[in-house]
C-alpha cells in the first residue's frame, strides 16, 4: 500500500472515504457554497421561466381551441427542458468537482473558470449518455413489469392477498434496485469527464474500468452515503419543522403573534434555501473522491502527483489530471 503522508494520498477504506469527504467539504465549503448558491439561484428563475412560458402558451393555446399546437408546445418544452437540466446538473458538478479537487490535492482552492466553461460540456454529454444507456434498462423492465401486471389474469381473491401484495412490492423493489445498480457502473462518468479528455460514451466505458474492480464496496460506499445524506437532510427538516410549533405555542395569544410567525416563516424558508444549496456540492465531492481513490489504488495516481509537484514529466502517464 502506497502512503504519502504529509499529503495524505493514499487508498481509503469505506469509512476513511466518507470521513475524506466531509473534510474536503469543509475545507471548501465557502466556495462550494457560493458556487452552488449562484448556479442554483440562476437555474431555479431559469426553471421558472420555462414554466411560465409554457403555462401562458397552454392557456394561450386552448383559448384558441388549438390542441394540437398544446401537443407541440409540450413537446418542444421537453426538447428544451431536458438539455437545460442536464447542462445544469453538469455545471453543478463541474463546479463542485473541480473544487473538490483543488481541496483533496492541498491546492489553494479557488474556481477556475476557464477549466469550468471547457469541461461543462463534456459533463453534459457524459450525463446525456447516462440517460440514454438508461433507456433500454427501464424500457426492458417497464415492459416486463407492464405485462405481468396488465395482462397477466390474476384471480381477485388472490389479487387481494398479502402475499400477492408482498410479491409486487418486492418485483417493484427488486427492479429499483436492478436499476441503482445497472447505472452505479457508470456513476464515475461525470468525474471522468471533469479530470480527464474524454466524453460521452466514452466517459461510460472509462467509469466502468474504474469500477468493475471494487464493484461491491462501492455500491456499498454508495448507499451508505445515501443513508447518511438522507438521515442529515430529514433530522434538519424536522428541527425546521419544530421551530414553528414551539414558537407557536410559546407565542399563542400574543398581539405580535401573527407577524412573529411571518418573519420566522421568512427566516427559515431562507435558511431551507440555503441549507440545500449547501447540500448540492456533497455528492459531487463524493463522486470526486471515489474517482480519485480507485486512480490511486488500481493505477498510482499518488505517484502521479508526486512527479508532477517535483515538475518531472510521468513517463507513460494516459490520462489528464
Amino acid at each position: 500500500m502506497r502512503c504519502y503522508v504529509s499529503n495524505e494520498y493514499y487508498p481509503m477504506n469505506a469509512a476513511e472515504l466518507l470521513d475524506r469527504v466531509f473534510d474536503v467539504y469543509k475545507k471548501s465549503f465557502w466556495k462550494q457554497l457560493a458556487y452552488a448558491a449562484i448556479v442554483g439561484a440562476a437555474g431555479f428563475v431559469a426553471m421558472g421561466f420555462f414554466t411560465m412560458l409554457l403555462g401562458v402558451g397552454i392557456v394561450v393555446s386552448v383559448l384558441m381551441f388549438a390542441p394540437t399546437a398544446v401537443f407541440a408546445g409540450l413537446l418542444a418544452f421537453l426538447f428544451l427542458f431536458i438539455p437545460f437540466i442536464l447542462f445544469w446538473q453538469a455545471a453543478i458538478s463541474t463546479g463542485s468537482i473541480l473544487l473538490s479537487r483543488q481541496a483533496f490535492l492541498g491546492q489553494r482552492v479557488k474556481l477556475p473558470m476557464f477549466q469550468l466553461m471547457r469541461r461543462i460540456g463534456r459533463v453534459t454529454l457524459a450525463l446525456l449518455a447516462q440517460v440514454i444507456v438508461a433507456v433500454p434498462y427501464l424500457a426492458i423492465v417497464g415492459g416486463i413489469l407492464f405485462l405481468f401486471f396488465w395482462f397477466v389474469d390474476v384471480p381477485y381473491a388472490l389479487w387481494m392477498t398479502r402475499v400477492y401484495v408482498t410479491f409486487s412490492i418486492v418485483i417493484l423493489l427488486a427492479a429499483i434496485a436492478g436499476f441503482f445498480m445497472y447505472m452505479h457502473i457508470f456513476s464515475l462518468a461525470v468525474a471522468v469527464a471533469v479530470n480527464e479528455r474524454v466524453m460521452f460514451f466514452r466517459a461510460l466505458h472509462r467509469s466502468f474500468v474504474l469500477v468493475k474492480e471494487d464493484f461491491w464496496r462501492l455500491l456499498g460506499v454508495r448507499v451508505m452515503w445515501w443513508l447518511i445524506v438522507l438521515v442529515l437532510s430529514m433530522a434538519t427538516q424536522g428541527v425546521l419543522s419544530l421551530v414553528p410549533m414551539l414558537v407557536g405555542v410559546l407565542a399563542a395569544g400574543s398581539y405580535t403573534f401573527v407577524p412573529m410567525m411571518l418573519g420566522l416563516q421568512l427566516i427559515l424558508g431562507i435558511f431551507s434555501v440555503g441549507l440545500s444549496f449547501a447540500m448540492y456540492p456533497l455528492d459531487g465531492i463524493m463522486v470526486s473522491l471515489m474517482y480519485f481513490n480507485q486512480r490511486i489504488k488500481h493505477e498510482g495516481f499518488d505517484i502521479e502527483i508526486a512527479v508532477e509537484r517535483m515538475n518531472i514529466p510521468a513517463v507513460g502517464a494516459t490520462h489528464a489530471l
